[in-house]
């Protein structure tokens, strides 16, 4: 079996003992996740970069807190929301540090930036329009995959709320998308 074979969460009790390759092959697994995650969230190219940099930073510094209790990729999605949370701080304590503005052309991955329409446009731009909390569910359950259970379990939330709120966000998209569209 090559490492690569290893379950995530065997991989971190590896990184536990010691052996810190092994977070580099979590790294190659979820690091263009974690970016687009960010990206979705941000607009910004920049700050998703230096986000996934953090996450993993703090997976190194933190590895021994991991319990395997729940999934590696829940309490990797938790950190992620922490540094988000962390960036959003800082940036409202120095709102000049950091480019502003919002380009919805950025939140497109680099794979598929000549294959998009206009109706991907639209969608991102109805997505920005969200309120951050539901724009995160969405990214997390419908871009990220992230299983209700499992965003529960990030937010603190339950299954039912978390499915619950999808669902109107799903609905406040949808018409968010149609006003722009008439628009």
């Amino acid at each position: 079996m090559s490492i690569s074979d290893i379950s995530d969460e065997a991989l971190m009790l590896k990184a536990q003992q010691g052996e810190l390759d092994a977070i580099g092959v979590l790294y190659q697994r979820y690091s263009k996740k974690l970016f687009n995650f960010f990206l979705r969230l941000s607009a910004n190219r920049d700050s998703s970069a230096d986000l996934t940099q953090n996450v993993f930073l703090r997976v190194i510094k933190y590895r021994m807190s991991y319990s395997g209790i729940h999934p590696f990729r829940t309490w990797m999605y938790q950190m992620a929301r922490n540094c988000l949370n962390d960036h959003i701080e800082m940036k409202k304590k120095h709102p000049n540090a950091f480019d502003t503005e919002r380009i919805v052309a950025s939140i497109i991955d680099d794979d598929h930036a000549n294959t998009q329409s206009a109706q991907d446009a639209l969608l991102f731009k109805a997505l920005e329009n969200l309120p951050y909390e539901s724009k995160e569910l969405i990214v997390m359950s419908k871009f990220q995959g992230l299983k209700y259970e499992e965003i529960a379990n990030i937010t603190g939330d339950s299954v039912a709320n978390i499915k619950i709120k999808v669902h109107r966000t799903m609905i406040k998209l949808k018409e968010l998308y149609f006003e722009l569209e008439n628009a």
